[in-house]
């Protein structure tokens, strides 16, 4: 250390300043960080439109979106722009052009495989080095084809700034089936190379092949002569050629760290294995969790990894263990919509925390078999300080109420959720999962909070995390009502990131294309017992204000998000009424029988991730580490008993009592001024047509929430019909009502 210091005495006090910042330690750029966003100006800080405190942010939307729209894709749109008029890039090499395996240029020589620098492209995040994939011999001159790079500090803080540290930039067209590095790669010509330069790909963990430090006097020197290390790449995802060359938003963003297999030289390569043991102790190959783990500790396994080891199992498919289940953590948990669509899709849930009374008793009541915290996050780290648990999978909910697009006006728990959000940091570092979600509002996009966002991004790539987000429009994911989230998926050192899962549901499916139309209000609210009132108290119609409002057609997704004070403009299709909680509750997709608690039901409500887009997800991830684990499951799956209803189809021949051969309704037209006689205050009348639907007990049993059960009803005069419920603007409006579609 001593001789290190000698060497570098000259050293100005300008370029020690600027070396101690760039490479600060996490909490301390953390909190220079924080003091920056306090010092913002004033115009920063203030939102494009003012609103009361309780408005819905879907409300204001329209006003945001412009703002977003030039940072992600924000539309709803399935289909691509016409481009078969632009040209393609980077097409195969042919006659007269010829692909050159060297060239002698102003000194020094080209090769492909190589770095050199390159005057700065501004467009592309100021890249200023190139990898050489191929020189091109053309009529025009020698051109070079290649990959370009930037240095870390150039992404905005998404990365870490760490000196001589490179990230490849992939621009790429979703519509384009070749791979990322052959779409990405520009053509540049001979005259904006500035020189060679020594730069070697690698997937190890900074520090490891970083520069030697020592054998240079000043900052400039490293920068100009030392070594190049490239461990990151980061792809930006269009929708199209079209999207991309008109510079509109791109669909998805990716950090991602580089994978043992696309490192060039074996002696830069390290198994991933050895990366996943140096960061969380291993993995248990198809789940940490099986029965005969009766304490349900997992224990940390430390796979063998010697120096000449290969790929993971590369042939060696497993069973799994009869029970065994990956584990899930639930942070901010809520009463829990995150944690019934992990379950759902066959994910443990062990570990869980928030500090709101109503949703903990609701959450406890429906997990009991989860280590629940029921406190503050900031106390939840410190208890699990010593005990250091792990979950395979952690999905992330902070607080999003600071970020939304319809927060304009400070409030008093404004620095608090912004604290929260960079909990997620520690809770990351804590638990150590192999995955991770997070979904959080699409606000948080917007260019005021821009040093946040990339703060957030840097908190998980400090940690060698990659990460890769987007926002989505639940209704492609089966959620009955609108809502645009930001989501995001995370993996951990020595660990493959996932790809987002495809929509399932769609506006206009075409047949055979395996999607479904969107989920409707009408097909939700039918599963709520026409009975409900009787005995459950969230279901109260006849308790409700009485409304004016015009009625609408409820055989569409509901059109505005739900939010914790229910949404701005959402009331019951009749007009006569709002929802009611339980109504709610079905439209954010949770069971008929969810057993809420008090305090703040509402809120639990409005704040829950929709449980069947997390089953959708996790399904997904579920999947996705089985492959990566090379196990397969020798059990049949269970039956998820809140699957959308099935109905039986009998011959066409028969007739069924009250409606016809399809299960059509006959219904009888009301007069307006007629509305609600003979009906309860909420204008439920019996209707008939289906012979078999999903119902539920007639009480409600606590710490039972998943016994569910289909059964025959014979309720109706001839024993072959049950009774389902509607009110009379759907019989008014509706006309035939086709059971069969959900």
């Amino acid at each position: 250390m001593d001789s290190y210091e000698a060497s570098k005495a000259d050293v100005s006090l300008s370029d020690r300043v600027e070396e101690w910042e760039e490479e600060l330690p996490m909490d301390e750029h953390q909190a220079a960080l924080e003091r920056r966003l306090r010092e913002m100006p004033n115009h920063l800080s203030e939102g494009p439109i003012q609103i009361e405190d309780d408005a819905d942010e879907e409300e204001f939307e329209m006003e945001v979106r412009p703002i977003i729209a030039n940072i992600i894709d924000l539309t709803d749109d399935e289909s691509s722009h016409d481009t078969s008029n632009l040209p393609s890039r980077n097409l195969p090499v042919t006659l007269p052009d010829l692909c050159l395996h060297q060239y002698e240029h102003d000194g020094f020589l080209l090769k492909p495989r190589t770095v050199v620098q390159i005057l700065t492209q501004d467009n592309l995040y100021r890249a200023s080095f190139l990898y050489i994939q191929l020189i091109i011999q053309t009529q025009g001159g020698v051109e070079l084809r290649g990959l370009p790079l930037t240095r870390t500090k150039h992404l905005r803080g998404q990365l870490p700034r760490l000196r001589n540290e490179l990230c490849m930039i992939l621009q790429v067209d979703d519509d384009d089936k070749r791979t990322a590095t052959e779409q990405a790669a520009i053509s540049l010509p001979l005259d904006a190379v500035v020189r060679n330069r020594a730069c070697h790909f690698t997937n190890a963990d900074f520090p490891k092949f970083r520069f030697p430090p020592e054998i240079y006097a000043t900052s400039i020197e490293i920068e100009e002569k030392g070594m190049l290390m490239c461990r990151w790449k980061y792809t930006i995802t269009y929708k199209d050629a079209d999207t991309r060359t008109h510079k509109r938003a791109p669909l998805e963003y990716i950090v991602e760290h580089i994978s043992c297999h696309e490192v060039p030289k074996e002696r830069f390569r390290v198994l991933e294995d050895r990366r996943l043991n140096h960061w969380r102790g291993g993995k248990v190959r198809g789940g940490a969790f099986t029965p005969s783990q009766a304490d349900f500790n997992e224990f940390v396994v430390d796979i063998d990894t010697p120096e000449d080891a290969v790929d993971q199992y590369p042939e060696s498919w497993i069973p799994k263990e009869p029970g065994q289940q990956y584990t899930f953590g639930d942070m901010f948990c809520g009463a829990g919509g995150a944690s019934l669509g992990a379950r759902k899709a066959g994910f443990r849930v062990k570990l869980s925390c928030d500090n709101a009374l109503g949703a903990c008793l609701t959450y406890a009541t429906v997990f009991p078999e989860a280590d629940l915290r029921s406190m503050d996050i900031y106390q939840f780290i410190m208890e699990i300080e010593q005990s250091s648990p792990r979950v395979d999978v952690l999905h992330l909910s902070p607080p999003c109420q600071f970020w939304s697009p319809a927060h304009t006006v400070s409030g008093v728990n404004d620095e608090a959720n912004i604290a929260v959000l960079f909990s997620c940091h520690a809770l990351i570092k804590k638990l150590r999962p192999r995955l991770f979600t997070l979904e959080q509002t699409f606000g948080i996009l917007h260019p005021k909070f821009e040093h946040y966002f990339n703060a957030l991004i840097h908190g998980f790539t400090q940690n060698s995390y990659s990460v890769r987000w987007k926002t989505i429009n639940l209704v492609t994911w089966g959620a009955p009502a609108r809502r645009q989230r930001l989501v995001m998926i995370g993996s951990c050192p020595g660990e493959e990131l996932p790809p987002f899962p495809g929509p399932t549901h769609s506006e206009h499916p075409v047949p055979g294309d395996g999607m479904r139309p969107f989920v409707t209000v009408a097909s939700m609210l039918r599963k709520i017992p026409r009975n409900a009132e009787q005995y459950d108290e969230l279901h109260n119609p006849g308790e409700l204000p009485w409304k004016h409002f015009r009625p609408w057609d409820p055989n569409i997704y509901l059109r505005r998000c739900i939010t914790t004070n229910g949404g701005v403009g959402n009331y019951h299709f009749s007009g006569k009424r709002d929802f009611t909680l339980r109504e709610y509750a079905t439209l954010q997709g949770f069971p008929v029988d969810y057993p809420f608690r008090t305090p703040a039901r509402k809120r639990q409500i409005g704040n829950a991730f929709p449980p069947p887009v997390v089953k959708r997800l996790y399904m997904h991830i579920r999947q996705w580490l089985e492959q990566k684990d090379r196990v397969y499951s020798v059990e049949q799956e269970p039956l998820d008993p809140d699957e959308d209803m099935i109905l039986i189809d009998d011959d066409d021949e028969d007739e069924v009592a009250g409606g016809n051969a399809a299960g059509e309704a006959i219904v009888v037209e009301d007069d307006d001024d007629n509305y609600g006689e003979g009906v309860d205050y909420a204008g439920e009348v019996e209707f008939t047509g289906s012979r078999r639907r999903r119902d539920r007990p007639s009480s409600i049993s606590v710490g039972s929430v998943s016994s569910w059960y289909e059964m025959d009803i014979d309720m109706s005069s001839n024993g072959d019909s049950p009774i389902a419920c509607i009110d009379a603007v759907q019989r008014r409006d509706w006309g035939l009502i086709d059971l069969t579609r959900d």
